[in-house]
């Protein structure tokens, strides 16, 4: 059979690695499967057909795709569609061969093309499952080589926003959620008297003085927009100096806080001669009171309302719309006249014992007292939004104006600042309904951040008190169903919740900085039993795997901790694997690499756990020198059903055996999981299907039940 060289010209919409790896896919097939003749063509039929096999197959195959592009538009992933309604202009000698379509998706993503392939006899289910599997692999190299191109391109652009972030004259830090410095730049140091890799790693609290180190958490329970605050900071020398500070959550897509971006001004040459007291506390534009002025008087107002008869008081914070609109079409002068009217309006819009102050940029509060309900409080909402829906007329254009409006009572915070924030957090969630908007307060909002701070309180006890324990999950061999080792999973013995899984309190735990804490935890009392098993016919050699955070890896003195705890446990480093993920390393390369090759030095096994849902490259798996691979229980779930995940496995597998790790399977929990992953040549597995996590005494009954023996 002639298999001539496939075409060289490029895929439209694809790019020159894209088009290269599509390129061989033909030719792949017709050279393994024995084909007539294959072909790939993209979705949107512009690009030119690539083709390998016998040129009079190969015609065949450009006429269907010439004449029939709507039916095979029509055929929907996954898995191999063979064709017997087509018509077919088939050579005498091709008059038996029939044809197999199989299109090409990625993995929860669009229909890239299809592979067409032309057997020269009848396709068996043989035939069509080997042409799915070629379609598979070539779908997986592709998906992990724009996995790296994405990775390649992020770094690229976060060394560019470094640079630029160099550049500029305020201060920038950015915090993790522990509130740990992971950026900064040259402005931030000098401003602070202190050297740029000085503050790398170091806690934030440093730049504030101690007074404010337990005022607030890191980072808020919930994802706020930016507020703006003054305050003093304090420089290295001890000297204090006023800054002024803006401040936004970074936010997971499921507003999970991942950490905090500040920009930083010295106020130091605005204070060096301060103006009169009257002056300094109004706004120069619309001469409302400033955000100092409100935030006194709202002060001074939360004490009287928190008194006997007090009558309590309510927050409005107004953010306008669009308003940055007004200043990108009219220009900055406009924008200013109509901040001075809306301050007008605002200051109509309330009784003369309230307040209106212009708090930021576009952004303006109002100190309503006496209200202590919703409803009282609504009126004024109206008020406003009525008066700033009068057009407003700036030199030949008009235009209206509309605020989104935040409302918080005075019992929804303790201090000024809070109550401040709450009405904030409002108003963000009132401005995703749409503009013109108003929302109050939620009850549910603050018991549940209240919830996560009595949890932490409870979960730092819970680790001094030896409220916690371990469940060992073993990990089997699949070939000989011999016991390769165990994981050591923290549970939680709740006083008043009773036994808690890991998904009750890790979140926590890492948002807070705990699970530092809590490692250490796990590591000594795993250390501690595999002292105790150290003569156990079973279980003497078995190396136990413990889990370990990203925030714990780049710890500065993880490894002496690490050796220290094995020391005085009497355990040997090689009974011990730490198990990482992708994620671990992702925000600070070097210190995790040097902490891992440290500790593989000593002896102590690492794992890459999760592998494939993160961000690694190959050269990961090289630069850190892990010696075990768990496969993501996500592919496993559907690896019976599923040909591209099985094609994923399928490569993982290759991978491990090709770079020599030991690799395991997470979450099998059927019969068929762990034949298909015998079939691919996966060495050892854990999952339900073998055994849940179990304490000392139902592992010791397991072992006796199972017939478990020692792994090789």
């Amino acid at each position: 059979m002639r298999t001539p060289s496939p075409s060289s010209q490029p895929f439209a919409g694809a790019s020159a690695a894209d088009g290269e790896i599509l390129h061989r896919l033909a030719g792949t097939a017709v050279e393994r499967l024995r084909l007539g003749a294959a072909a790939v063509v993209l979705e949107d039929g512009e690009a030119p057909l690539h083709a390998a096999g016998v040129p009079e197959l190969q015609q065949v195959l450009l006429g269907v795709v010439l004449h029939h592009r709507r039916a095979l538009r029509q055929l929907q992933p996954p898995g191999a569609h063979v064709l017997g309604s087509l018509p077919l202009a088939l050579p005498a000698a091709f008059a038996q061969a029939s044809l197999a379509i199989v299109p090409l998706a990625l993995p929860d993503g669009p229909t890239l093309g299809s592979l067409l392939a032309l057997h020269t006899g009848a396709w068996s289910r043989g035939d069509t499952a080997a042409l799915e599997s070629v379609a598979y692999a070539a779908l997986a190299e592709l998906r992990l080589h724009r996995a790296s191109e994405a990775l390649r391109g992020a770094e690229e652009r976060l060394a560019l926003l470094e640079r630029a972030l160099h550049a500029v004259d305020l201060g920038v830090t950015i915090t993790d959620a522990s509130g740990r410095i992971v950026f900064t730049n040259p402005a931030e140091a000098e401003m602070h008297g202190y050297r740029l890799d000085e503050l790398y790693g170091r806690p934030a609290r440093l730049l504030a003085p101690p007074e404010l180190w337990n005022a607030s958490a890191p980072v808020p329970a919930r994802p706020v927009r930016r507020w703006m605050r003054e305050r003093v900071n304090v420089r290295r020398d001890g000297s204090r100096f006023p800054v002024r500070l803006w401040s936004d959550v970074v936010a997971s897509d499921d507003e999970r806080p991942l950490g905090l971006v500040t920009w930083s001004e010295d106020l130091s040459a605005r204070t060096a001669a301060p103006p009169p007291a009257a002056a300094a506390d109004r706004d120069p534009l619309t001469g409302l009171p400033g955000r100092t002025a409100f935030l006194r008087a709202l002060g001074e107002a939360c004490k009287v309302a928190g008194g006997a008869g007090g009558g309590g008081c309510a927050v409005l914070f107004v953010d306008l719309d669009r308003f940055k609109a007004v200043n990108d079409r009219l220009g900055h002068a406009a924008g200013d006249a109509v901040l001075a009217v809306v301050g007008e309006r605002l200051a109509a819009s309330v009784r003369p014992t309230d307040m209106v102050a212009r708090i930021g940029g576009d952004e303006f509060a109002a100190l309503l007292r006496g209200v202590e309900r919703e409803k009282d409080a609504l009126g004024a909402v109206q008020r406003i939004q009525r008066l700033l829906g009068e057009p407003v007329t700036v030199g030949d254009a008009e235009m209206t104006v509309s605020a989104s409006i935040g409302v918080a009572l005075s019992e929804s915070a303790q201090t000024p600042e809070g109550l401040l924030a709450v009405a904030d957090r409002a108003m963000y969630r009132a401005k995703t309904l749409g503009a013109g908007q108003h929302g109050f307060s939620e009850p549910g909002v603050l018991a549940h951040e209240k919830a996560v701070q009595e949890l932490e309180n409870d979960l730092r006890r819970a680790i001094a008190c030896d409220e916690l324990t371990l469940r060992f999950q073993p990990i089997v061999s699949l070939g000989h169903g011999g016991l390769q080792g165990l994981e050591a999973l923290v549970r939680w013995n709740h006083p008043e919740r009773g036994l808690l899984g890991p998904q009750a309190f890790l979140p926590v735990a890492e948002a807070t900085g705990t699970i530092v804490q809590l490692d250490r935890w796990v590591l000594a009392a795993a250390a501690r039993q595999l002292k105790a098993w150290e003569h156990h016919p079973l279980l003497g050699e078995i190396p136990v795997s413990v889990n370990f955070s990203g925030r714990h890896v780049v710890q500065s003195r993880v490894v002496e901790d690490v050796m220290r705890t094995l020391s005085d446990a009497g355990v040997a480093p090689g009974r011990l694997i730490i198990e990482v993920t992708e994620t671990s390393f992702v925000d600070d390369f070097q210190t995790a690499a040097s902490v891992l090759a440290a500790l593989r030095e000593h002896g102590v096994g690492i794992c890459l756990d999760d592998f494939g849902t993160g961000y690694s490259s190959l050269g990961y798996l090289r630069q850190f020198g892990f010696d075990r691979l768990k496969i993501d229980r996500s592919f496993i779930q559907r690896i019976g059903d599923s040909a591209a995940d099985e094609a994923i496995v399928r490569s993982i597998v290759a991978l491990a055996e090709a770079l020599d790790l030991t690799l395991t399977a997470e979450g099998v929990e059927t019969a068929g999981q762990r034949a298909v992953l015998q079939r691919l040549g996966c060495r050892d597995a854990q999952g339900f299907l073998f055994a849940r996590p179990m304490d000392v005494d139902e592992l010791g009954a397991w072992l006796r039940t199972a017939g478990v023996v020692p792994g090789p």
